[in-house]
This record gives structure tokens, sequence and C-alpha cells, in this order.
């Protein structure tokens, strides 16, 4: 493999290969993440050839271009005849091994740290959805090129760009545009302007998410719940999960306070088996402190009367406090 004084790094999902067709593998109504299939439709990939004219004209110049991927390496098969047929040249593919379960982000930050340590890295085009690695490799001082999701239809290859978005923010983002709507596109870039970056939007996010964890937490103190256990993002996650959970709890009490009088009257027995259930199945729920149990059991949970009555009967049942 040559090996002059810069080299080139390159991701693949989302940067060089177009993945919008089968994104549904992980986002949908139903919440399943069907990685296998996800992988397994790489080959329908369209190719952002733009960047492909660029890497290939950096490797011309002889500068040589890494692949890596977080991609499952058991499609190396598929992804090598993949680039064969793009003519996608590179110097080396870095591929997640099968059974690994680290993240995207780490498994490029190892990859860089341990085969390409003394290396200098002229630049690095990289997924905007891949903002950990990326806010990674700036921290190094590496030029990092951003690329944002396909702006065409997505359905056809007879016209195709890549252009340079200045986003509010004062970042730069490139997009492939693809498809026969050219006509809009000008259109979509000055609304892509008017945002800020994806990068600047996930901080943006990570603040306030944050802000509501310290909220949730405060919150939780504030009515004697124990601290939850986990990983920092387990807990942050969690936290908001269980402050509404009691929120629904607290509208239940509320509309047991309000029928206790004629409840009482009507069936006293029947009502103090009611109360004490709703008093035992809440404690139960105050003693639940892991916070995976929380993000496992999230749906349902919401800060509404009729969530808490669900919450506390399925409670109260499983422990058989009815």
């Amino acid at each position: 493999m040559p090996n002059p004084t810069e080299i080139v790094l390159c991701g693949l999902d989302g940067v060089l290969a177009l993945i919008d067709h089968r994104l549904h593998f992980l986002r949908n109504d139903e919440g399943i993440r069907d990685w296998d299939a996800f992988y397994a439709a790489c080959d329908d990939d369209m190719p952002n050839l733009p960047l492909i004219q660029r890497l290939n004209l950096a490797r011309e110049e002889g500068y040589p271009v890494l692949l890596i991927t977080g991609r499952n390496a058991a499609v190396r098969g598929p992804t090598e005849a993949w680039l064969a047929r793009w003519n996608i040249g590179h110097d080396g593919l870095w591929m997640r091994p099968a059974d690994s379960r680290i993240s995207t982000a780490r498994f490029k930050i190892e990859i860089v740290e341990r085969h390409l340590a003394g290396r200098k890295i002229r630049r690095v085009y990289e997924s905007a959805h891949q903002l950990d690695f990326a806010r990674w490799i700036t921290q190094q001082s590496i030029a990092c090129t951003l690329f944002g999701p396909n702006q065409g239809n997505g359905a056809a290859r007879e016209i195709l760009d890549l252009r340079n978005i200045r986003h509010a923010c004062g970042h730069i983002t490139l997009y492939p545009f693809y498809g026969d709507d050219d006509h809009a596109w000008d259109d979509r870039c000055t609304q892509l302007a008017q945002n800020s970056c994806l990068l600047c939007q996930a901080d943006a996010l990570d603040v306030e998410r944050r802000q509501r964890h310290a909220q949730a937490r405060a919150a939780a103190h504030e009515r004697g719940l124990p601290p939850l256990a986990g990983s920092d993002r387990q807990i942050a996650w969690a936290e908001g999960i269980r402050l509404s959970a009691f929120g629904a709890i607290d509208k239940v009490q509320q509309w047991v306070d309000r029928h206790a009088e004629a409840a009482q009257a009507e069936d006293p027995d029947h009502w103090q088996t009611v109360t004490q259930g709703i008093a035992r199945a809440t404690a139960w729920l105050e003693e639940q402190t892991d916070a995976r149990w929380w993000i496992d059991h999230r749906q349902g949970i919401a800060n509404h009367l009729d969530a808490g009555r669900a919450l506390l009967s399925a409670v109260a049942e499983q422990e058989g406090y009815f």
C-alpha cells in the first residue's frame, strides 16, 4: 500500500453509500431494529458519485484512501463487490467485526488510534449522523467534512450534484442531491441554510436533555425517591420516564381523594382493597432503582390519569396486591 505523508479517511454508510432505502429496518412505528436486514440490503445502495470522484482524484494525486465503517463484517463480500461495481478505489477497508458490540464511534476511534498512529490524516469524510466520531476527529485538529442525508427523490440517477450548505450556525455540510427534480434543489438548499447543522442540533438537544435530567433529578429528590443506578446515559433517560410515571400516580391519588367519601360509603371493604393496592404498588415502584427497568418498561408510561391507573394496576396484578 502506498505510504505518502498524508492519508484520507472515509466512512461508508451515509457517506459513500446512500442508505435511505433501508432505514425503515431501523426506524419504524413498531420500534424494531433489524440490523441483519439493514446490512443485507446494502447491495442496493445508491453511490455518492461526486464524492467517489473526489476520492479517486485524491488517489491519483498519491493520497491513500482508507475506508472505516461500522457496517457488520458479515457483509464484507457484498460490500467489496459494491465498491468494485462503482469503481471506488481504496487502499484499505476496516469493518466492525461481526460479533462486536462496540459502538460505531468507538470502533472508528480505536482504528485511528491503534492502526493509524503517526500517520497524518489529510481529511475525514463522515456522515453527519456519526456525530460522536466526527466530534472526536475535530478535537484532534483533523479536517472533517460531514455529509448530510440525500436531498433528492432517491429514485433516479439521471441528475446528481454535491452542494455545500453553510448553515445558520456557520458550519458547512456537504449534501448529495440525486434524482430528476433539480428545479427544487435551490429551494431545499435555502431551507437547509436557515437551520443549524446536524452537529449543532445534536449539541442543542444534548443541552436540553441535560436540563430535563437535572429537573427530573431535582423533582425525584424533592419527592424522596432514591437515586437510580446505571450508566449516566441510562439514568438521564430513566429519570424522565420515572418522573412521568409518578406524575401520573399523583393524578391517580387526586382521583382517589375526590371519590374517597362516596366510595367508602358504597363499599368500604372494596375501597380499602383498592387503596391498599394503590399504596403498595406505589411503594413497589418507588423501590425500582435500576434505570434499565424504567427504560425497558417505558411503553405506556405517561403523565396522565389513565396511564397512572394502567401502571398501578399492572404492578398490583403482577405482585398480587388486589
